[in-house]
């Protein structure tokens, strides 16, 4: 019997996975410092990141670091496809004291508190004459580090942005990929760090580096959000006969194969998009004509658990 998937339609989801937790939010409406208000300092003279009430400001030369801890500790799985991600609003008055080569100023950490860990999905800046680039790197390890920029914003313009920090250890070598959307701008991805995935998130960071005329400079940070995601367990044997979720994981005839009865049946970009969703019976197929050639994910639920399995059409 053949039973033919229904097509949600492209959307953004929890990565590879669908459970969403919010782990932090601030909308800095507290006037004073952040250290006065549930943030750590961790570096640089404590008291100088402050709120006017709306936004954070950030001041050139200037040298606090400050963190704020998830209201959980996010544990990333170590055999599954984890998720993280942050939203904010960015602005920027001016390129006085921004670096043109850029450095960066908010991202994930490892630990939280007086002591921040190593730090991951790095959101950068860099300033020109006449606007400023936002730019994201999954993390700081490794000489081939390098951002991946956005097309240049006019000074005094917003910019709403969403990192996401995906942590992939159900392949060998493991991988952690970095993306970033500003706006309606094309989404950038980043995976040039060579660093492994952290075991832990646990909190957000906000770094004022450089010289009053080569750093951070002056940036606002508004409506901060961290949303942390449910991972995605990699496939494993179910029963004595190894049987598979997925049989035919190389696709050639536009039909996906099915070893075991699943619920809650998807069909994900490796970016995280949900194209499809079914239930299936074992050995059912389900087509796939639709899709483009390429590699996607496929999650469900067997016997109660999690499961997700990589295929290539072909």
């Amino acid at each position: 019997m053949k039973k033919i998937f229904t097509i949600l339609g492209i959307v953004a989801v929890a990565g590879v996975a669908n459970a969403q937790t919010n782990v932090l939010s601030d909308t800095f409406s507290y006037v004073g410092a952040l250290t006065n208000n549930g943030w750590v300092n961790h570096s640089g003279t404590q008291g100088q990141l402050t709120s006017d009430g709306s936004k954070v400001n950030l001041v050139a030369g200037n040298s606090e670091d400050a963190n704020k801890a998830f209201s959980s500790s996010y544990a990333v799985s170590a055999t599954g496809i984890s998720k993280a991600d942050y939203s904010a609003v960015i602005n920027v008055p001016s390129a006085t004291g921004l670096s043109t080569s850029g450095d960066y100023f908010l991202m994930f950490t490892v630990t939280a508190g007086t002591t921040t860990g190593n730090f991951n999905g790095r959101l950068y800046i860099k300033g020109s004459a006449t606007g400023y680039s936002l730019g994201v790197l999954n993390n700081g390890s490794g000489t081939s580090a390098i951002p991946t920029y956005g097309t240049e914003v006019p000074y005094g313009t917003a910019s709403n942005i969403l990192v996401t920090f995906i942590m992939d250890n159900s392949v060998s070598p493991a991988t952690n990929t970095a993306t970033l959307q500003i706006d309606s701008q094309p989404l950038l991805t980043n995976s040039t760090g060579a660093g492994a995935s952290p075991a832990t998130l646990a909190g957000i960071a906000i770094r004022q580096a450089g010289n009053a005329t080569s750093g951070t400079g002056n940036v606002s940070i508004s409506n901060l959000v961290a949303r942390v995601y449910a991972p995605v367990l990699a496939i494993s044997d179910f029963n004595k006969s190894k049987s598979l979720f997925v049989k035919n994981t190389f696709v050639k005839n536009d039909e996906i194969t099915f070893g075991e009865d699943a619920k809650d049946v998807k069909v994900y970009t490796l970016t995280g998009q949900l194209l499809k969703a079914t239930s299936v019976k074992a050995n059912e197929t389900v087509n796939v004509a639709d899709l483009p050639k390429g590699s996607y994910l496929v999650t469900g639920t067997v016997n109660n658990q999690p499961v997700s399995q990589k295929i290539l059409k072909d």
